[in-house]
């Protein structure tokens, strides 16, 4: 430790020691509260300062901004309903993906920032500052799109002139470099540049705008050859995906119609959709039609059994009859006068004869039931359906084997009642329709089960192999059981016999030691006898007492020890 850190200490020490209680307690507040204040200080300047990312917005663009702020993640923040704050760091992460998203405000540009105005400078050195500024900015903001590595930004200003039609439009040329593995931008990201570059720069529209790649290329002009494949692959596309969610859902059908009666078997699903086809037709038609129906005079009743129904073919709305009749003598015209009449001589003796004519027409005007329709079919029809199942007759176990290595089996083969059904009920599901071209075949094959068969008899065996090793471990299980009791049976009648030899030996030695006793004393001899002898004869005569005046007790005991035994 430096001596100036030791001597620092030790001063400290001393000052510590003069001061008293209460001065050590300010002290110690005030050394907290600078601290704390320390603390604050640092949390404070070490929070990311945030900047304007729009400003002046109206309402509608405020709400659709924020949400898709907090959709993709961003932090922000806002003042009113006009104006909202971002990380400076996220700035231009923020543009970029309001622009992709073609959220960019009108007339928001967000480049307050590099309008900064010097005493000094002129007029042409603040454009060419703000023009800079905007190219750089820009730039920059650009970078941060994924797929860019580098990007350049010219930005060409028109002069002012004296009458409108006469000035320039705004322009602006972008040029990209991709990031290493970047072959292209999509149509998403480009777009997105294109808005945010004509709602950075005022004036300046998304038709004004030209952006290059790494080669020089224009990326920006979607009406060319190459964009126009793809929007066509793209259709072909999203064509197809129809066209096979229509055939799942008609592949959903059929399955719901056979799984009812032919998934349910020991061995699976007895069916198998071998194919189906579901092809549409894309062609748009328009039709124009006109239909005469008849005229329907007394319509159907369909609460009756029988039909009311009287029609016409057409009603009449007007009419007009004509009658001309001619009675008298007839002449043949002869030409002009003065001329002779060109008829023969045999038949001017015929002439000036009776004569009858008559004339009857008749017009009537009728109205028929006619209708004009003019159709537009949908953008896709179903064309036609190809469809082929197979199905698979019935296994029934009708038994074990004796010597129960695997089960009997017996086979029900699929009728031709029964495919005819299935048939009926199938062209029902998918709309089956002849004069469309539709196909379906359904026909019986037995599935080859050879495999699930030696499952299933494994299994079998397995369970009886288990099975005689659960009898077998029963046995053993009993005959150990039964060993225990007897030997615990013959273990108790070993003890008891023990006992009963000791408690008889034990009873002669008293009885001969209490004859020896009496001997004695009728001798007259005086005998020492030893403190256990004496206890024991205490005891013998407490006992003998005892059983005199209570022999209930004493029974009651005896029962207690042999029960015990």
């Amino acid at each position: 430790m430096p001596p100036f850190v030791t001597n620092l200490i030790e001063k400290l020490k001393e000052l510590n020691g003069k001061l008293d209680t209460t001065k050590k307690i300010i002290l110690g507040s005030a050394f907290v509260a600078i601290l704390v204040a320390l603390a604050i200080i640092g949390n404070v300047s070490s929070e990311k300062s945030h900047v304007v990312l729009f400003k002046g917005m109206e309402t509608k663009d405020f709400a659709s901004v924020t949400n898709k702020l907090s959709e993709m993640g961003f932090s922000y923040t806002t003042s009113g309903t006009d104006t909202i704050y971002v990380a400076h760091d996220k700035k231009e992460a923020a543009l970029v993906a309001m622009a992709q998203e073609g959220l960019i405000p009108q007339g928001v540009h967000g480049w307050e920032l590099f309008d900064i105005d010097k005493w000094s400078e002129t007029q042409f050195e603040k454009d060419v500052k703000k023009q800079r500024a905007l190219s750089g900015a820009i730039a920059r903001t650009l970078e941060k799109v994924k797929g860019v590595e580098k990007a350049q930004v010219n930005i060409a200003f028109p002069s002012e002139e004296l009458f409108q039609e006469k000035t320039e439009p705004v322009t602006a040329a972008i040029l990209l470099e991709y990031k290493p593995g970047v072959e292209k931008l999509s149509v998403k990201e480009i777009k997105g540049i294109e808005t945010l570059v004509a709602r950075s720069v005022p004036g300046l529209k998304k038709e004004n705008v030209t952006i290059a790649g790494p080669e020089g290329d224009v990326i920006n002009d979607f009406d060319n050859e190459a964009d126009r494949q793809k929007a066509e692959m793209k259709d072909v596309t999203e064509k197809l995906k129809i066209q096979e969610q229509q055939r799942t859902k008609l592949l959903a059908d059929i399955r719901k119609s056979l799984t009812k009666f032919y998934g349910e078997g020991v061995y699976g699903d007895r069916y198998d959709v071998v194919r189906l086809e579901a092809r549409l037709r894309w062609d748009k038609e328009e039709l124009e039609k006109n239909e005469v129906e008849p005229v329907v005079m007394t319509p159907d009743d369909p609460r009756t059994p029988y039909s009311e129904r009287v029609v016409k073919d057409s009603l009449e709305v007007s009419s007009k009859t004509t009658t001309e009749e001619f009675n008298g003598n007839g002449f043949t015209p002869e030409g002009p006068a003065g001329t002779e009449p060109n008829i023969p001589p045999g038949y001017k003796d015929r002439d000036y004869q009776k004569a009858k004519y008559t004339k009857k027409e008749e017009i009537k005007n009728n109205k028929f039931n006619e209708t004009h329709r003019k159709i537009r079919k949908q953008p896709w029809e179903l064309e036609r359906v190809n469809l082929a199942v197979l199905l698979d007759g019935k296994w029934e176990r009708t038994g074990v084997k004796p010597d129960e290595s695997g089960y009997l089996r017996k086979y029900a083969a699929v009728t031709d009642e029964e495919l005819l059904k299935v048939t009926d009920v199938l062209k029902k599901s998918i709309g089956f329709d002849i004069a469309r071209g539709d196909q379906i075949s359904v026909k019986h094959l037995q599935i080859d089960r050879s495999k699930q068969f030696e499952a299933e008899d494994e299994e079998l065996r397995a369970q009886v192999a288990r099975r005689k090793l659960l009898i077998g471990v029963l046995v053993t299980l009993i005959g150990l059981v039964l060993a225990y009791v007897a030997y615990v049976f013959i273990k108790r009648e070993v003890e008891r016999r023990r006992r009963l030899r000791e408690e008889e030996l034990a009873a002669r030695q008293a009885m001969m030691r209490d004859a020896a006793l009496r001997a004695i004393e009728e001798e007259g001899v005086e005998v020492e006898l030893s403190i256990e002898e004496q206890a024991r004869r205490a005891m013998i005569e407490n006992a003998i007492n005892l059983a005199k005046e209570r022999p209930e007790d004493v029974v009651q005991l005896l029962k207690t020890w042999l029960s015990e035994d």
